[in-house]
């Protein structure tokens, strides 16, 4: 395995390579404005695989359409959002302190028309459906202390989670919509499963009660909430 340890990395981009990197260790290193994976061809996404990152910053970094096996991220620190758009997991684990994380299907930033966009989207929802389809587990996040995390369009029932901060909701039980009869006014589980159920690719989902956010106490009684009214599902 290469070793890289207190390196930085400026401006690393990868669009419709196909390549593949793996076997790498980065020790505290810190990435700036680097992107893996830019572009609209699910058969030209990269592969991230067999890599470990240990305490290491991002800022201003993105990771598009990739393939991301065989990780794991043991604390990163963040400046602002750091997103994931149409990625897909297989054996990705996050533990120790991380800051703000989204996950999406979503393809942002297509050019041309809504309709050209819309089918690129379908395309890669597809081959990411297909993907998952060979997997037992995508990713797990129960160790994990986030200082915000919205997990979207990975299969909830492939995510490894903490029961007691993080929830599992179907979209049968969202759809019953026992959920608009909780005063969930603190919190912004009614926002998140309403939106989830605007995407009809979506069978289920989780939400993270973030042990690092300061609102940690009334999410976490959202969830709960959620639980005892049988929206989320038992563990």
């Amino acid at each position: 395995m290469q070793m890289f340890e207190n390196q930085e990395f400026h401006r690393l981009h990868d669009r419709d390579s196909g390549r593949l990197f793996a076997d790498m260790e980065f020790m505290q290193c810190q990435f700036r404005s680097c992107f893996i994976s830019r572009g609209y061809d699910p058969n030209l996404r990269s592969t991230a695989r067999n890599m470990r990152f240990l305490r290491c910053e991002e800022k201003a970094c993105t990771i598009g359409r990739a393939i991301l096996e065989d990780i794991l991220v043991d604390g990163l620190k963040t400046h602002g959002r750091f997103d994931t758009w149409g990625a897909v997991f297989k054996h990705v684990k996050l533990m120790g302190r991380i800051g703000n994380l989204k996950i999406s299907d979503y393809i942002p930033g297509v050019a041309g028309s809504a309709e050209s966009a819309g089918k690129i989207n379908l395309r890669f929802q597809a081959a990411n459906a297909e993907y998952y389809r060979n997997v037992d587990w995508a990713l797990d996040i129960s160790q994990a202390e986030f200082e915000q995390a919205d997990i979207r369009g990975v299969p909830g029932h492939l995510i490894r989670r903490d029961p007691e901060t993080q929830v599992l909701v179907t979209r049968q039980k969202a759809e019953a919509g026992e959920w608009k009869n909780l005063d969930l006014s603190r919190t912004y589980w009614a926002t998140a499963i309403d939106m989830a159920l605007r995407e009809p690719h979506y069978t289920d989902m989780v939400l993270v009660a973030p042990k690092r956010d300061p609102r940690f106490k009334e999410l976490l009684n959202g969830l709960n909430l959620l639980r005892r009214a049988g929206v989320a599902e038992p563990d």
